[in-house]
């Protein structure tokens, strides 16, 4: 449940508790001067695709649309605070996309499941130091797309381990074929493997909310 507190300031900000795991942290989200009717169930387990690469989104908006039919809404952080671009875009889009700087990137992970949404990082496979610099200090679980492209495999399961993301978050192997445009994966990097393959699965699990919902 999030509820919202006005500052002295004037501006807002959502309140909430994080559980992971049997620890419990309260995870205060800055929403600027207005709140805009926020939903107490927030984002309502909404994917929230977070990337660093703003050339991949293309990939993850391909997969998302093929795998699950699913709206594609840009979230513009530039223009006011994360969680209150979250809030409004998901009104009318069933995956948020965000791009942000690679330091900002765990912010935006946690900030999405304080909101309760589903966080997906688009991992940089393909610079392990930049994966790492992404994922660290982000305590929440997450939801990890891994491309499962035969070639790739030992690779990618050894940089995961080294990671850590078995034993913290929720691994998934996904074809990304549905968000490459077409083009052959042998052709493509891995990055752009990965950023397919989380937008294959961001769409299933959009798939997934509409029935429930």
């Amino acid at each position: 449940m999030i509820r919202v507190e006005r500052l002295a300031d004037g501006s807002f900000q959502a309140v909430t508790e994080v559980v992971v795991g049997v620890e419990a942290r309260e995870v205060r989200v800055p929403l600027g001067r207005s709140a805009r009717e926020v939903d107490p169930g927030g984002l309502r387990n909404t994917p929230v695709v977070v990337l660093t690469a703003e050339a991949l989104a293309p990939l993850v908006t391909t997969g998302s649309i093929r795998a699950g039919g699913a709206d594609v809404g840009a979230v513009d952080i530039g223009s006011g605070p994360m969680g209150a671009g979250a809030l409004h875009a998901a009104r009318t889009s069933e995956v948020l996309l965000i791009v942000v700087r690679p330091e900002a990137a765990c912010d935006a992970l946690v900030t999405a499941r304080a909101l309760d949404g589903r966080p997906l990082p688009v991992v940089p496979f393909g610079d392990p130091a930049a994966a790492h610099r992404m994922l660290e200090g982000c305590w929440v679980d997450l939801d990890v797309a891994i491309p499962s492209v035969e070639a790739e495999r030992d690779g990618l399961r050894t940089i995961a381990e080294n990671l850590g993301l078995f034993t913290s978050h929720h691994v998934v192997e996904v074809d990304p074929r549905a968000g490459l445009e077409g083009r052959d994966p042998a052709g493509s990097t891995l990055d752009e493997l990965t950023a397919a393959a989380t937008g294959v699965l961001a769409g299933r699990i959009a798939s997934g909310n509409r029935r429930w919902r």
